[in-house]
């Protein structure tokens, strides 16, 4: 009876080695039903593993992508952009097994990619026929030339000369960081195709101070020889308007615009009427600047709320249609009652100056007549009338009545 236990014990002893040898037996392999991008390894040994990984599993994960831009296609080539397998990466995801125990659930391992920095700037570069900058919108307005002058009956219609105006156009774009992603997830899971969005890019505006300037409303040129002192002033004034712009429903001084005539501000010494006698003065002809200005406020049709001609006539000028200046004591005020910016443009040459004002009147003609000189004393009397037509219907008139005591 003990040596059959005895024997019954050796053979259960011999049983349990020989499944320990079935169990415990080293195969360093990778488990079994183990894939990685649909391509199996499992039971491979590593080195076998490297060759799949390099091979069929590299040719899977890298193969051409097809993407959906807008109505186009377009293939890329992930190697291309520098996205590559991680062979080194995902072999080390995978793991081994040293132990044969029955086939396991399927297991998929999802492969580890190489995505450089790089690869953004090679598919926004793939993709530069989709990106496309947005072009600002911009007025340019030219500097002045003469469209109109005279002392006499005279007309004018708003145009567009001088204006250059650029559309707003949108751009398009395509977000290269989103779409290396998009061919990364793509490339793990197994797909090859994506879709891009391509989205619209608003345009800017340059010039949004002059939303709405189009057309040239007015202008005017006067004449002056050339080199004399008061030439000196005449420019420093013409620089310092030159581009001021008057807001839809605003006012522009003339004088809070141009500021006190003084050596330090760059004006000289030249004759100008004080009290009906010529006199030396900073700023002397100046008011050459403010008669221009007034005439191309009046051709626009502006509203010129304050201005005052000369006592005595000056024959440079138009008659009844000009305007002096005094600091603090005479001003020119003009009203802007338009919906668009009035924009003053200036350009002086050394025997005359050309004030072109631009905004939007739409299809505004004015006519300016004026009527016969009626002496009084050792001057005369002068009507100047403005008619407004807007739009082919008669919309205002305005009526200058001036008496000059003499000649200049």
């Amino acid at each position: 009876m003990r040596k059959s236990v005895l024997v019954t014990a050796a053979v259960l002893v011999l049983a349990a080695g020989g499944s320990a040898a079935v169990l415990v037996r080293p195969s360093q392999t990778v488990p079994a039903n183990t894939f990685v991008a649909g391509v199996a390894v499992g039971g491979q040994s590593d080195e076998q593993l490297t060759t799949t990984l390099e091979g069929r599993v590299r040719d899977k994960v890298e193969q051409v992508v097809t993407a959906k831009v807008a109505s186009s296609v377009v293939r890329l080539h992930p190697a291309d952009l520098g996205i590559r397998l991680d062979v080194a990466a995902t072999r080390a995801g995978i793991g081994h097994s040293w132990l044969r125990w029955p086939k396991p659930a399927r297991h998929d391992v999802t492969p580890v990619l190489v995505v450089p920095a790089s690869a953004r700037t090679a598919l926004a570069e793939r993709l530069a026929e989709f990106q496309q900058k947005p072009r600002n919108r911009s007025v340019t307005l030219a500097s002045p030339r003469k469209v109109l002058d005279g002392k006499e009956d005279l007309s004018y219609t708003a145009s567009r000369r001088g204006v250059t105006v650029e559309v707003g156009r949108a751009g398009s774009a395509v977000d290269a960081a989103a779409g290396v992603r998009s061919i990364s997830e793509a490339m793990r899971a197994g797909r090859t195709g994506v879709t891009f969005a391509v989205t619209a890019t608003e345009a800017g505006d340059d010039t949004p101070k002059l939303a709405g300037v189009d057309q040239l409303i007015g202008t005017f040129t006067t004449y002056h020889p050339c080199c004399a002192p008061r030439v000196t002033n005449i420019d420093r004034i013409s620089e310092i308007v030159d581009g001021t712009i008057i807001p839809p429903g605003g006012t522009f001084s003339l004088n809070d615009t141009a500021g006190e005539r003084t050596a330090a501000r760059g004006f000289v010494a030249a004759p100008a009427i004080v009290e009906g006698e010529l006199q030396d003065q900073f700023g002397g002809g100046v008011s050459q600047f403010s008669t221009t200005l007034f005439n191309a406020a009046w051709f626009a049709g502006l509203d010129i709320r304050t201005h005052q001609p000369h006592s005595l006539y000056i024959s440079r000028y138009p008659p009844g249609r000009e305007a002096t200046l005094d600091w603090r004591a005479i001003d020119q005020i003009i009203h802007n009652p338009t919906d668009a910016p009035v924009v003053i443009r200036v350009h002086s040459t050394p025997t005359g100056i050309t004030v072109a004002l631009y905004g939007h009147t739409g299809n505004r003609i004015v006519d300016s007549v004026t009527g016969p000189r009626r002496p009084v004393g050792t001057g005369f009397a002068i009507q100047v009338r403005r008619t407004i037509t807007q739009d082919g219907k008669e919309t205002g008139t305005d009526t200058l009545n001036w008496t000059y005591q003499g000649l200049d």
